[in-house]
């Protein structure tokens, strides 16, 4: 099978994630062992296929694309040029995570049983981090095609970047991964993340997410494997030091988030359009 057809379908599995709520008549379908067991043969042919090989392959520094998506091209004044300093975005970002932590902590001790919810997510969203994935021959970035919840957008600015040095890069390839990068940098979200990933789980944890102001301490960048994604986003993965769970929610297939800006090169600009069947290309 050729490998756009089979990004073509991850793409629809990927649009379809829903970290913010329950799981939906199809995901029940999809998690029961008998349909397990019928698709079992063929998730195993299409990972031995040459087209998939890559899936666990690393960050690929050669051939990573920075995008920016928009609507229309009269939003393309609009936008301002991508690669600013990290500077204190981290700190701001952690910050916020504790206020909005302290503001549930309140909602909850009004009234216990509140589902009110807050953010979802686990990733680094924070001024000055960029988001990054890798060019293939069929597809100029991954980040065009494999968006979760995708806002459907029809054009994107595409930079080729280049990676002067070595960056410290930590791969996320299993749910092991991402435990040991919470254990290692933990930043605990029991309140603010309660509702929100007992919509997706069905559980109550005290829940962790990575305190990313410690993790740039380390590396540069963190990578999420094609592999990595199909295995651990969207779960409960336990804390492997401590009591507390985490879940990894957020995050795109082959997405490499730098936390140090000072590794963004980037090449000429070009713009790409989305055609009404869904592929894109230079406009």
């Amino acid at each position: 099978m050729p490998e756009i057809e089979i990004l073509n379908a991850l793409a629809y599995a990927v649009d379809c994630a829903h970290y913010w709520q329950p799981p939906d008549e199809e995901d029940f379908v999809f998690a029961r062992p008998e349909t397990v067991a019928v698709l079992r043969p063929i998730a195993q042919a299409l990972l031995a296929s040459a087209s998939t090989g890559w899936w666990s392959e690393p960050v690929d520094l050669a051939n990573q694309r920075l995008i920016q998506k928009f609507n229309s091209t009269s939003d393309l004044a609009e936008l301002a040029l991508p690669i600013q300093p990290v500077g204190d975005g981290l700190q701001r970002w952690r910050e916020r995570a504790l206020a909005q932590e302290a503001k549930f902590v309140e909602y909850l001790i009004e009234d216990p049983d509140s589902d009110v919810g807050s953010e979802w997510w686990s990733i680094p969203l924070a001024d000055g981090i960029y988001r990054t994935t890798r060019s293939r021959d069929c597809i100029e970035a991954m980040d065009l095609m494999l968006e979760e919840d995708g806002f459907g957008w029809g054009y994107a600015r595409i930079w080729p970047m280049r990676v002067p040095g070595t960056p410290r890069v930590y791969e996320i390839t299993c749910p092991a991964d991402w435990a040991h990068l919470v254990d290692t940098y933990p930043l605990a979200v029991p309140a603010s993340r309660r509702s929100e990933w007992h919509y997706t789980t069905g559980e109550y944890h005290d829940w962790f997410i990575p305190d990313w102001t410690g993790v740039v301490a380390d590396y540069d960048a963190v990578h999420l494997t094609m592999m990595g994604y199909l295995s651990t986003p969207g779960i409960t993965i336990p804390h492997a030091e401590h009591s507390g769970a985490t879940v990894l929610a957020g995050w795109d297939p082959d997405t490499t988030y730098w936390l140090n800006s000072d590794f963004l090169a980037l090449g000429d600009m070009r713009i790409w359009c989305q055609s009404p069947d869904g592929s894109w290309a230079p406009a």
